[in-house]
């Protein structure tokens, strides 16, 4: 049997569940909640941990930075704050978890997809002028926010 065959199996067996295990079960609980169809739930969730990332790391950076943060290059990373310990551990473990975003064109087209989902199924608004801001209710946003800790943490 191909060894690059089974080595690449083996990752993929492993990143798998850590991946989108995390999600879980809020995804299903959004996906029967909004109607959504498939993996719409888990991808909401992919692109809110992205837009949280950003909040987190980078506040005044506008949403289509993200690939510059994960992938370490660019205006917004180059001008970034000082970070502590915890949050170069939650950049590190949210790089694997958001790596299909490191790229700029499967990114944006997430943001387009983002503003396409219903107005209460999203976490976040994002402005004309690049704001990110929260417009979920209270309890959701504690709710969501409390996923995102433990899936970066």
């Amino acid at each position: 049997m191909n060894s690059s065959f089974v080595s690449s199996l083996s990752v993929a067996t492993v990143l798998s569940p850590a991946r989108f295990g995390w999600q879980e079960p809020l995804a299903t609980r959004i996906r029967h909640q909004h109607r959504l169809a498939g993996q719409s739930a888990n991808r909401l969730l992919n692109i809110e941990l992205g837009l949280f990332l950003l909040t987190e790391l980078l506040p005044m950076a506008p949403p289509e930075a993200l690939p510059d943060l994960l992938n370490g290059h660019g205006p917004a990373y180059d001008g970034r704050p000082v970070w502590s310990p915890k949050q170069h551990r939650l950049l590190s473990r949210a790089r694997a978890l958001l790596l299909p975003y490191q790229h700029r064109s499967v990114w944006f087209s997430a943001l387009q997809k983002y503003d396409a989902w219903p107005a209460d199924a999203r976490l976040f608004a994002l402005g004309q002028s690049g704001a990110i801001t929260y417009v979920a209710p209270n309890h959701i946003q504690r709710e969501r926010l409390t996923l995102f800790w433990r899936a970066v943490v």
